[in-house]
């Protein structure tokens, strides 16, 4: 057997073997290191706004950030519900951990995970998302927090890491070295969420999800405003940004992109974001969805794809 390479004739068994490995090896590797199409124009664009403002303001220490929706954005499925695809389980939620290791006092380890599911999922049809997206960490009420912290932070480094987008990871970390800083405002539990702080190398308290009261170290069921879906999640975007300024009221803090996946959880902050004045360049919120947008928001996001997962799972 003969293999032609770079002009060269391979002959030899042995280095035609190695050849074939290393060629297969870069095959299999290269979708995982690729770039997806869009990545580098947003990430050129946000780098470009930021370095444009400083150069008009003058200002030598403002803070620069942008806003990410978590589950179907930065993560593949969801970290509450779980992952499926053509009906077949590719990860259980975090809900269906919860429960199963004996957290929630609604529903019993054994066999309650699916009684959960059912209550959940009518809420979510017959009354709709304000009311059941809050019932996940309602349900745990009495479950001791740091146990929640604990099994959400082993099951991300576990299981859920393997399925961060390879796209949003590649882009978070390039905006952190471009000098922007990514915070994650989720529609999930908060602390099941902010599981994924270590595996994203991100500080806990710049992963936000929705809220219940904490009381002697145990969860209760009262709810902490604003709700972290729809437009709670504006409200808690302008939240953070009111404490930032209070804590550095001398340091401008400019918002220079948002991220998202769903019209109805993610619209309200995406126009946000993309209908700021900014000093110089423009904002830009992503939207990882090809689909029509609504009339309120037609032409306002920069539509874009992403399908690897850092993993390749």
């Amino acid at each position: 057997m003969r293999f032609f390479v770079s002009g060269e004739i391979i002959r030899d068994p042995v280095k035609l073997v190695l050849m074939v490995v290393l060629i297969l090896s870069s095959v299999i590797a290269s979708p995982l290191r690729a770039e997806e199409p869009d990545d580098s124009r947003i990430i050129g664009q946000i780098l470009k706004t930021r370095s444009a403002i400083l150069q008009t303001t003058g200002e030598t220490n403002a803070i620069f950030l942008a806003f990410w929706d978590f589950d179907g954005t930065t993560l593949k499925g969801d970290c509450s519900e779980g992952c499926y695809e053509n009906g077949r389980l590719v990860y259980a939620g975090l809900a269906q951990e919860a429960i199963e290791h004996g957290l929630s006092r609604l529903y019993p380890a054994a066999g309650g995970y699916s009684q959960f599911w059912n209550d959940y999922t009518n809420l979510d049809a017959r009354i709709g998302h304000w009311l059941a997206y809050p019932f996940i960490p309602q349900m745990l009420r009495g479950a001791d927090a740091a146990a929640v912290r604990q099994l959400s932070r082993d099951y991300f480094s576990n299981t859920l890491s393997n399925y961060f987008r390879a796209s949003s990871v590649h882009i978070m970390q390039a905006l952190s070295r471009g000098g922007v800083t990514s915070q994650i405002v989720s529609a999930s539990a908060e602390l099941f969420v902010q599981g994924a702080s270590a595996s994203l190398g991100l500080p806990t308290n710049y992963i936000h999800g929705i809220q219940v009261a904490i009381k002697d170290g145990f969860l209760t069921e009262e709810l902490i405003y604003p709700l972290t879906w729809n437009v709670g999640k504006r409200q808690k975007i302008q939240q953070i940004v009111d404490d930032l300024r209070q804590a550095e009221p001398k340091v401008k803090i400019y918002i220079l992109a948002g991220f998202g996946d769903s019209y109805h959880t993610d619209g309200p902050f995406l126009e946000y974001i993309a209908r700021q004045s900014l000093p110089a360049g423009q904002p830009i919120s992503v939207f990882y969805d090809n689909t029509n947008a609504p009339a309120e928001y037609r032409g306002l996001f920069y539509q874009a794809s992403h399908q690897a997962t850092i993993s390749g799972k």
